[in-house]
């Protein structure tokens, strides 16, 4: 598998994870919540709907370069996919380490941090 083709699936692939997402924080906030032990409240609901509001968001920046790797705003995209990778990450971890939320999180924390490290190889390298 060539460079090209795991650019478009990965992208693809995060577009479609930011929409499910998107979609079960909307809709179900109490259930999305409760995957890692987190009882639901009205403001939490509030802020994990914000949350997919800005999920929903990144979706036009991020489907742009789906099939433009010589885009001028592929770069920053890929930078900015991949910190939200290794941040929202970070996030978990911290919270799977003070209890704040169960061991379902895990998978989730590793396989963003997977991601995070296929979407920094997909950089380009500078050009002089």
């Amino acid at each position: 598998m060539n460079k090209e083709l795991i650019h478009k699936i990965i992208i693809t692939f995060i577009i479609f994870l930011f929409a499910a997402s998107a979609i079960g924080y909307f809709i179900f906030p109490a259930s999305m919540l409760k995957i890692v032990g987190i009882t639901s409240n009205t403001q939490l609901d509030f802020l994990v709907r914000t949350l997919a509001a800005a999920l929903v968001a990144l979706i036009p920046s991020v489907w742009a370069v789906r099939n433009k790797s010589d885009s001028p705003v592929y770069r920053s995209v890929l930078i900015g996919l991949a910190v939200y990778m290794f941040l929202s990450s970070a996030v978990d971890l911290h919270a799977y380490l003070n209890n704040i939320i169960g061991v379902a999180s895990l998978p989730s924390i590793s396989f963003r941090i997977l991601l995070c490290g296929v979407l920094l190889w997909l950089l380009p390298r500078w050009s002089n």
